[in-house]
């Protein structure tokens, strides 16, 4: 009871229970925000909260070890001195902010995708400068630390009569210190061994098992394991039907399949006369949905050079995205494959040659095959894959600053990008070269700035201007290349 009673554990405590009340109050929030899908009943809500306890718990198990490794050593004849006291509280105000800034971060975040922090939040760590200048861009972030700070000031305020006491109990002895810390480590490990986010069950819906985890315990997991949840994220078929209707859309009459295996797609295609030897210009858009498209019955007009092209064009109405990422969908476009368990293939360090890629089909046809990005070819580890695959970068770092009119954190207008292909396309168009231009644009991305006098939409003001500049873009590419 002596260890209960002391300075060093009563601050700890005060320390470890105003997180935890961060986090209860995190996953209130984020519950209150989704009250329509969840299951409110006594045994759902005690899930929830049950559940949600325990992860908090384990995530303070590993939080609390270097704290308590510095009350471990710290001297008793300094613990009860003024400037040590102002310390320590200082220490518990700042605590405090970084559990709110952690809250704050999660709520936008869950906003985002409907998750707790995953490996997504680890990647966007690798790629800080985009990241945060991103977020710079797209949020008041200086008026928010502003506001948290305070908040954890008052806060502290708050909580001075029980930090007084705690800091002004008898300190405990040294030996008696090191029994206690020992038990703490053990506790860590015991932690690191046998939890994880699936310890506690898997009931109820997505938004049920969210809620009942902890964002930074499942972020360091994350860093850990590096690895998302498959079946969580992708709707899935039994492999035996998946297989069946594959060979039914791939069935026609000059294609023949190597055997009755129906989870082996191999086949050879017999097409006669002289192939075509197009030019070829592929534009990757990001987070363009069907909901912006008047053809799928968007009223804002907010797409009218794609709407335009439609008449003269295929159009696949029954295409659906790959991914929630947008590494997923250049996978899905330059390998043809579904997304794979993990990480992308794309973002797969060391491993990002000797894939059979659109481009590398081209190229062996005579094609150069180029990728052009608007952004920096080391994010996502594109210039590594795509060079690595049979194309050429052309990205923002290999454009002279001249010919770049405008960019914000992920890179430049798709406008300055689009004058980049008209320029290799004359280039190979010059010595009679067939070109392959798979192109990646940035601006319809948050902050969703281009930009002024080209739409009537102001830079800035959300996606909607995004994707009107996006096929404002379109359209005088289209222009030019005519």
């Amino acid at each position: 009871m002596v260890i209960f009673g002391s300075s060093q554990f009563r601050y700890l405590a005060l320390v470890l229970v105003s997180w935890l009340t961060v986090f209860f109050a995190t996953r209130c929030a984020l519950l209150l925000a989704h009250l329509s899908t969840l299951d409110l009943s006594a045994p759902g809500l005690a899930t929830i909260f049950g559940v949600g306890l325990l992860h908090d718990l384990a995530f303070v198990a590993y939080a609390a070890v270097g704290l308590a490794l510095y009350l471990l050593l710290c001297p008793g004849k300094y613990w009860h001195g003024r400037k040590h006291g102002l310390w320590l509280t200082t220490l518990f105000a700042l605590g405090l902010f970084t559990m709110f800034f952690i809250a704050v971060s999660e709520w936008l975040f869950w906003d985002e995708f409907g998750v707790r922090f995953n490996f997504i939040a680890v990647d966007y760590l690798v790629y800080s400068d985009e990241v945060i200048n991103n977020i710079l861009e797209s949020y008041p972030i200086y008026p928010l630390i502003a506001l948290l700070a305070v908040m954890a000031a008052v806060a502290t305020y708050l909580m001075q009569p029980a930090l007084k006491g705690a800091l002004t109990a008898p300190v405990l002895p040294w030996r008696q210190r090191a029994i206690a810390y020992t038990g703490l480590i053990a506790c860590a490990l015991v932690v690191a061994a046998e939890v994880n986010q699936h310890t506690f069950g898997e009931g109820g819906n997505t938004y049920q098992r969210e809620l009942a985890g902890n964002g930074p315990y499942q972020f360091f997991a994350a860093f850990r394991n590096n690895e998302l949840d498959y079946r969580q994220f992708y709707a899935t078929l039994a492999d035996a039907k998946a297989g069946q209707i594959l060979r039914s859309e791939l069935s026609e009459s000059n294609v023949r399949f190597l055997n009755r295996n129906p989870l082996d797609v191999r086949r050879t295609v017999d097409n006669s006369g002289e192939p075509l030897r197009r030019n070829v210009v592929l534009v990757v858009i990001e987070s363009l949905s069907a909901k912006y498209l008047g053809s799928f019955g968007n009223i804002d007009n907010l797409t009218p050079n794609l709407e335009s092209l439609r008449h003269d064009s295929l159009f696949f109405n029954q295409c659906f995205a790959t991914g929630t990422r947008t590494d997923r969908g250049l996978e899905a476009i330059t390998l043809s494959i579904p997304p794979t368990p993990g990480r992308s293939i794309v973002k797969r360090l060391g491993r990002e040659s000797g894939y059979g890629s659109l481009g590398q089909q081209l190229t062996n046809q005579g094609y150069d095959s180029v990728f052009l990005y608007g952004g920096r070819g080391y994010f996502d580890n594109m210039g590594a894959f795509f060079s690595g695959n049979g194309y050429r970068v052309v990205d923002q770092d290999s454009v002279p600053a001249s010919n770049i009119h405008f960019k914000n954190a992920w890179g430049m207008a798709d406008e300055d990008l689009y004058h980049q292909v008209i320029q290799v396309a004359d280039v190979d168009y010059a010595a009679h070269k067939p070109f392959f231009l798979q192109v990646m644009t940035t601006s319809n991305h948050r902050p969703y700035t281009y930009p002024d006098g080209r739409i009537d939409i102001p830079s800035g003001d959300g996606r909607k201007g995004a994707v009107k500049y996006t096929d404002y873009a379109i359209g005088e590419f289209l222009a030019a290349a005519r």
